[in-house]
């Protein structure tokens, strides 16, 4: 697939949801295969790498779901960071938190009509799951969940994120994964000699930022058949394409 050029540092970021582990209805069920831990944690072990996990979640969820391998961890698509010696909390998430509290008050509410939906409530951000509603239903929710929270997206102070038969409001502020895998490269680079190169996994729509923010001879890998919008430089089926990957990166190192 492509080799480490150049004796450069290896910088691995990848998602979680869809890309370290499988997507399933409940966010709360994910978690990734002993397989893909295995080979996840073997990568990291190598000193030629450094691994990091960018997700959505709550930087405290994926933290204790990669446990203690990834070097890098960075939550609610950027927007809280930790890494060695280093620590990241943007100043929009504690303004926006009891907005969030009403919204969350006002869906359960509003919402509990449609079946199989779920509210994912992230304290500083609000995710609307209908991954197990009927689909015309599920339609329905969304579109109702972003009219309650229109007066806050109007007024700047939300942005709503749509995923996979899911939205998600947060805050509207110009950060995002691309902006998250900038801030650990830098970090990086300032306690190493070696020149790095970054290597990127995702699936997701948000996921984009991160491949249009790296460098022309990083390296950007999609996940599963959703289409990309920005040119990748390969594609991988699913978690466990990935683990397989993984093996083979520690094969090069």
């Amino acid at each position: 697939m492509f080799r480490r050029r150049d004796g450069r540092h290896l910088l691995l970021l990848t998602d979680f949801d869809g890309t370290l582990a499988e997507l399933v209805p409940v966010p709360a069920d994910a978690a990734m295969s002993e397989a893909v831990r295995q080979q996840f944690h073997a990568l990291a072990s190598l000193p030629a790498f450094t691994v990091g996990v960018v997700s959505g979640r709550r930087l405290a969820d994926v933290a204790e779901r990669v446990g203690e391998t990834a070097q890098f961890v960075a939550g609610l698509h950027g927007l809280e960071i930790t890494g060695p010696d280093c620590a990241f909390h943007h100043y929009a998430l504690d303004s926006v938190e009891p907005v969030i509290e009403d919204l969350v008050h006002r869906a359960a509410r509003e919402l509990a009509w449609c079946p199989g939906l779920l509210l994912e409530n992230k304290i500083y951000a609000l995710t609307c799951h209908v991954r197990r509603s009927p689909p015309e239903l599920g339609e329905r929710a969304l579109e109702e969940f972003a009219a309650l929270a229109e007066p806050q997206l109007e007024a700047r102070v939300l942005k709503v994120l749509n995923g996979a038969r899911a939205a998600e409001v947060l805050p509207a502020v110009d950060w995002h994964k691309g902006r998250a895998a900038r801030w650990i490269r830098a970090r990086l680079s300032a306690r190493l000699d070696d020149p790095i190169m970054v290597v990127y996994l995702g699936d997701d729509r948000t996921d984009e930022d991160a491949f249009t923010a790296l460098e022309d001879d990083d390296v950007v890998i999609g996940i599963g058949s959703r289409p990309h919008t920005h040119l990748i430089d390969c594609r991988l089926a699913g978690p466990d394409a990935v683990g397989q990957f993984f093996a083979r990166l520690s094969g090069q190192a």
